[in-house]
């Protein structure tokens, strides 16, 4: 199962190694990721400060002056500048798959279908009767697409532009639990998403919102921003996890891993352990990856789509 998300280039590379990049405000994450034998090294993992102001070409020309190596190149688009929907896949040809998912997703976008760049990736079977071949569509605009090709038109060998559920696909298959299943439970500023994944394979995604506790009269302070409403999280896990079990009939998932480390992640963490009989921590790239330079938390948290975006290892396209 892969998801190039829009191939942009469609020779396949000889290269080990790959570079990410995903922008945010002013800023661009950059990550090198190399392969040394059977394992993966993060080479480079770092922000890039840029004027906003100076739109496209401002981007363009801070990664230009990066020096990155010459290595294909991932770009992550934004959560606002793609819709990811769960479909049931079109009974037509592979070649035709693209142009009648389009028609599938016309209701389901809020944006005009017509000036979407349409992808589409499978999910494994589902055990319960009656339910069809589905498909995850994922729906990106494509002025943000062409915005991405405007960013990168230095860089040669970029070939991909990805979304972040795959790149926290990539993330969770790396750990060492994977095999038997894992859940990430990535945190936004107001919600989160749960990726659930066995070995390399993505099965579900889901969002949900954050609730913020009260603690008393010093709530909504900075020092409650760690905080949140774990009974809230558990039931929404809970229901991701019951759904994977009995769509999927597969073995309940114990592992939980919280994504991206801070202080709100490790609290989180320590609440579902207590909570819970889940096995639950914050993800460390440092652990993870086993960089021997450490990466403080707040890069890693700037770094984490560009990170699973430079250690994918797909080369096909559906």
């Amino acid at each position: 199962m892969e998801c190039r998300v829009f191939g942009l280039l469609r020779k396949s590379s000889a290269a080990k190694g790959r570079v990410g990049i995903a922008f945010d405000s002013g800023r661009v994450a950059v990550a090198v990721a190399v392969r040394v034998g059977d394992r993966t090294v993060l080479e480079r993992c770092e922000v890039l400060a840029f004027d906003p102001a100076g739109g496209v070409e401002a981007a363009a020309t801070v990664i230009r002056s990066a020096g990155l190596p010459r290595m294909p190149v991932s770009m992550v688009l934004r959560p606002e500048d793609y819709q990811l929907v769960l479909v049931e896949a079109p009974d037509v040809p592979p070649a035709e798959l693209r142009a009648a998912m389009r028609w599938r997703l016309k209701d389901s976008i809020d944006f005009r279908v017509e000036d979407a760049v349409i992808d589409v990736f499978d999910v494994p079977p589902q055990s319960r009767g009656g339910v069809g071949r589905m498909m995850y569509a994922v729906a990106a605009r494509r002025t943000a697409v062409e915005r991405c090709a405007a960013a990168l038109s230095g860089m040669p060998l970029f070939d991909v532009v990805d979304v972040p559920e795959l790149c926290l696909r990539n993330l969770a298959s790396r750990m060492t639990e994977a095999a038997g299943g894992v859940a990430l439970l990535h945190l936004g500023d107001t919600s989160a998403s749960v990726i659930l994944v066995r070995g390399t394979t993505f099965y579900f995604s889901r969002q949900t919102e954050l609730r913020p506790v009260k603690v008393g009269p010093t709530a909504g302070d900075a020092d409650d921003a760690a905080q949140l409403d774990s009974d809230a999280i558990v039931l929404e896990l809970q229901r991701s996890l019951d759904y994977y079990e009995r769509h999927f009939d597969q073995p309940p998932i114990s592992r939980i891993a919280i994504s991206p480390i801070s202080d709100r992640a490790r609290a989180l963490a320590a609440a579902l352990n207590r909570d819970t009989g889940f096995d639950v921590s914050a993800l460390d790239l440092n652990d993870l990856l086993g960089l021997q330079t450490p990466v403080e938390p707040s890069v890693q948290s700037a770094c984490l789509m560009a990170v699973g975006a430079a250690i994918r290892e797909e080369r096909r396209t559906l």
